[in-house]
């Protein structure tokens, strides 16, 4: 038991200080889109070079002392001086910088999703690093080298790993300039939120059908809703490299008004509806991952359809109702992702 609690303890502490900072960084450091460093929010510490540049000016130090030789003195306080100026150096290298930033991205699951960063320099800055502090989210480093007067965008890289809304976390910015011997460093908060949809998984021909709206519709449902097919003519788009070369609009190409394409509609009786409890599968994530190709599909093809992922009165609400384009193809999507 004692041997435990020994193991232990070191665990405890540590989460005990990282909370503790934490509330001293959201007081410090509070969330918004925007920051600009400054005295206030930048941390100036020596690097591993510079403790070891540090232990060897006070061995000069006392080498010079215990010897009474007053030349090793004064190099020993040339070496002070000099680690005194490269701290001020590095501060001024990294103040005055500015960030902006929005705060939410959208990504599909086990892909990457890139958070712009907008740098605003007012001077000439050196080797600005940037990573989320999160070590869940790979630590991948972009850096600008050197950062000229006027805006500058990185793209930081987070790793979706699961579907859901998640809280990306704190960035941290940081630079090593000048001589390697001390770290400045901020870590600001711009409430980046990231948004992941199920990752798709494509659906075997004929493993699903839409379905008719399972209630006896009532007089807003009961209209005639158009998808795509062949039966109207419904307009003339812009020629697309692939697309057949049968429902060219010989007419219009041959008055030399463009090359156009003809697409037809079809009427449909009952809106359709896709539903989380008609997928081809036992597990929830699965099923999931079908009805977001199946959104992607028909919102690629400007059907019109409706998302029942819930069946219990309740939570009734939640469902889309039926409708086409990318905005309803982006509350689809988001509601498999908080589901």
């Amino acid at each position: 038991m004692a041997i435990t609690t020994i193991f232990s303890l070191p665990k405890s502490v540590k989460k005990f200080f990282d909370n503790n900072f934490e509330r001293w960084l959201a007081r410090r450091i509070p969330a918004r889109q925007e920051h600009q460093l400054n005295s206030r929010n930048i941390m100036i510490y020596p690097t591993r070079f510079g403790l070891s540049y540090l232990s060897f000016v006070i061995l000069v130090f006392l080498l010079g002392t215990n010897y009474q030789n007053n030349i090793i003195l004064l190099f020993s306080y040339l070496l002070v001086s000099l680690f005194i100026s490269v701290m001020l150096h590095s501060f001024y290298n990294f103040s005055q910088l500015r960030f902006y930033s929005m705060s939410q991205q959208q990504g599909f699951s086990e892909g990457t999703l890139y958070f712009p960063i907008q740098v605003i320099a007012k001077k000439t800055h050196f080797d600005i690093n940037f990573y989320f502090t999160n070590a869940l989210s790979g630590n991948q480093n972009q850096t600008i080298t050197q950062c000229h007067e006027g805006s500058h965008e990185i793209k930081l890289p987070y790793q979706a790993s699961s579907r859901g809304k998640h809280q990306v976390g704190r960035v941290t910015v940081f630079s090593e300039y000048s001589l390697g011997i001390f770290k400045s460093k901020s870590v600001l908060d711009f409430d980046h939120t990231a948004l992941v949809y199920p990752k798709p998984k494509r659906l075997v021909a004929g493993q699903y059908q839409l379905s008719s709206q399972s209630e006896e519709p009532n007089t807003d449902t009961r209209q005639t809703v158009n998808i795509a097919g062949t039966d109207d003519f419904s307009e003339l788009r812009s020629f697309v490299r692939g697309e057949s070369r049968a429902r060219t609009a010989w007419k219009q190409l041959a008055k030399g008004q463009g090359h156009f394409t003809k697409h037809y509609q079809e009427g449909q009786g009952q809106l359709q509806w896709l539903k989380l409890s008609e997928m081809p599968s036992n597990d929830i994530e699965e099923k999931l991952a079908y009805l977001s190709f199946l959104v992607i599909e028909l919102s690629a093809s400007n059907e019109t359809f409706g998302l029942e992922i819930y069946t219990d009165t309740a939570n009734n609400s939640a469902n889309i109702a039926p409708n086409s384009g990318a905005i309803h193809q982006q509350d689809c999507l988001t509601a498999l992702a908080l589901y």
